[in-house]
């Protein structure tokens, strides 16, 4: 049988794309997928005011890109709430769910589509590393026809550490198989920053007008919008020793 002379062709092309997309995108979601930041700063606001604990702005930013259960412990120690820390959680996460099966649901980060489909017609894995539930993350993909982009997540309830532990993004790589410096992680947050930089991994900051300009320095780079990204932008950064 006489091989097509295209075969061997494309089988090379399709093996220098492989070489040339060895790095993974990891996604943080609350304020890089979903437009949910604010969202969750109400309904946490909201909480406290009803449990009677008086909760600084500040305080409040510094839980940025933890996981839930790690504020609600830290809260409960702090000023004695008399009700199981998993309640807060499950009332928090409820609360957050109800707002994404609303008629109007939290709108997706703008440019976030285009970004998507981009890294996908460039074979570029992408995974979701977020400190929200699992149920929660799964459901933002489901709403938002988000599975076809994305390959895998981590949530919150597969690891001990919360961010800024790097626990998280090293689980995120090690789906994918990707060494920790070929990981390239999009964030929103000081915690989550710091936890790709601990793991390794050049991490972008995406900026919107309630951010720090101080706490987001340690990025490799900060954007104020994910249309001003490309696969071919990550690709140099990958590339920067």
């Amino acid at each position: 049988m006489i091989q097509s002379p295209i075969t061997p062709l494309r089988e090379t092309l399709a093996n220098t794309m492989r070489r040339v997309n060895n790095f993974t995108v990891i996604f943080d979601m609350d304020g890089v997928i979903v437009d949910s930041e604010r969202v969750y700063q109400e309904i946490e606001r909201g909480m406290y005011d009803e449990i009677g604990i008086p909760v600084s702005k500040e305080d409040h930013a510094s839980f940025m890109g933890t996981a839930e259960r790690s504020m609600w412990k830290i809260l409960s120690d702090k000023y004695g709430i008399d009700r199981p820390v998993n309640d807060l959680v499950l009332e928090e996460r409820e609360r957050f769910i109800a707002r994404l099966e609303a008629p109007v649901s939290i709108p997706l980060m703008k440019g976030l589509i285009t970004l998507l489909k981009d890294l996908k017609s460039e074979q570029i894995p992408c995974l979701i590393a977020s400190s929200s539930s699992s149920e929660i993350i799964a459901k933002v993909i489901e709403i938002n026809k988000l599975g076809v982009y994305f390959k895998g997540f981590v949530s919150g309830d597969d690891v001990t550490e919360s961010k800024p532990s790097p626990e998280i993004f090293l689980k995120a790589a090690s789906l994918e198989g990707t060494e920790p410096s070929k990981c390239l992680v999009l964030e929103d947050s000081v915690n989550g920053i710091r936890a790709a930089r601990a793991a390794g991994m050049p991490v972008i900051a995406l900026r919107d007008s309630d951010s720090d300009q101080h706490s987001l320095m340690e990025a490799t780079m900060i954007i104020d919008s994910l249309s001003e990204v490309s696969s071919e932008k990550f690709r140099k950064i990958i590339a920067e020793p």
